[in-house]
């Protein structure tokens, strides 16, 4: 919202008018999955470590995912290129969502491991981290498609690329191994399945916005 909006009566008006989902399912579910979450060994020692442990597989993933925007963005600058729907389909798609959902992980992460998480923070970085991978796992044909339309010319740029989003990957799985084997087999499926209902609220809003999820 820039300023005009903030004091225009009109578009408050129409904001507080916004239709709200009905959500009555979601939340009777969501309420059982978060008292089962409620033995989730947040406070311990060995939770906290676990947690400082998928801090740094993070971090690893988030840099990479840094560099790896910070290369292709470089076609956005380049006049050969930079109206390609490739380029906006492997941005606006993937990279723009993998930062969302990386380093949300982080910040929840983060938390977790200074032991002030609550219970929604480890279905939150679980959550996030799974959604990183499954937009890895579809990355490659977009980076496909990108290299086909940009030409010979810029074939290193985008195959730095590529190799540099494999590091997003593998470092996000190596934190979901270890988040996995900090909880028991009931909170990970509960968490997951927390995460999931998450995003599905998310998009039941997006669709009655006519906006696209994340």
């Amino acid at each position: 919202m820039n300023h005009s909006q903030a004091l225009d009566p009109e578009f408050d008006r129409v904001y507080d008018l916004r239709p709200q989902p009905e959500l009555t399912q979601e939340n009777r579910e969501i309420s059982v999955l978060f008292a089962q979450l409620q033995t989730l060994p947040l406070g311990t020692p060995a939770f906290r470590q676990a947690m400082a442990n998928v801090y740094q597989h993070l971090q690893t993933a988030s840099r990479a995912l840094a560099l790896a925007c910070g290369i292709s963005s470089e076609f956005r600058y380049l006049p050969d290129v930079w109206g390609l729907p490739e380029l906006n389909i492997f941005h606006g798609r993937f990279l723009v969502p993998m930062s969302y959902h990386l380093n949300t992980a982080l910040g929840a992460a983060e938390i977790l491991a200074a032991g002030r998480g609550r219970t929604p923070y480890f279905p939150l970085m679980v959550g996030c981290m799974l959604a990183t991978v499954r937009l890895w796992q579809r990355l490659p044909e977009a980076i496909d498609n990108l290299r086909r339309a940009a030409g010979p010319r810029h074939t290193a740029t985008v195959n730095l690329t590529e190799q540099t989003s494999r590091t997003i990957a593998v470092a996000t799985q190596q934190g979901l191994m270890v988040a996995r084997s900090s909880v028991s087999t009931a909170q990970w499926n509960v968490s997951v399945r927390a995460s999931e209902l998450a995003h599905s609220v998310r998009e039941k809003v997006s669709q009655m916005m006519a906006g696209e999820s994340y």
